[in-house]
């Protein structure tokens, strides 16, 4: 099955767990650092200093990278599958994505728009232009 990187920015958003190797990253500015690595997961746990969305993500997703992952998850995404082709996976303010697409994602250049608000518009316009497929659960028309 490989290592899930679950990607959180408060320790009461863990929740269920899925099977296989679970690795816990909480990107945080140092407020609730202590409270998690403090808590008994049942996971690996750690922590990436981050300041506001993008760069929560960036952090999750580097270091996901570095572990050798097979999907990152973030927010209460807990079953996406790791298909060998890329895939992108959006639902509100949820995102996951499998190791093929971290791939890609590395590859991108990271404008400073993408580490606020811009996050998802740059994730989904980066997919598009390589053909990427990009999944959106709970929206009609997925793609």
């Amino acid at each position: 099955m490989g290592i899930n990187v679950i990607g959180v920015t408060h320790p009461g958003q863990v929740g269920e767990l899925p099977g296989g190797t679970n690795v816990l990253v909480l990107a945080d500015d140092g407020t609730y650092a202590d409270e998690f690595l403090d808590t008994d997961f049942r996971a690996h746990q750690l922590v990436v200093r981050a300041h506001g969305r993008g760069s929560a993500f960036f952090g999750v997703a580097d270091k996901a990278r570095e572990l050798g992952a097979s999907r990152v998850l973030f927010g209460g995404f807990r079953d996406v599958a790791t298909e060998e082709d890329p895939v992108l996976v959006l639902d509100d303010d949820l995102i996951a994505f499998n190791a093929s697409f971290g791939e890609h994602l590395n590859n991108w250049a990271r404008p400073a728009s993408a580490y606020g608000d811009g996050l998802v518009t740059w994730l989904t316009e980066n997919a598009s232009r390589a053909g990427l497929r990009i999944l959106q659960p709970t929206r009609l028309g997925i793609h």
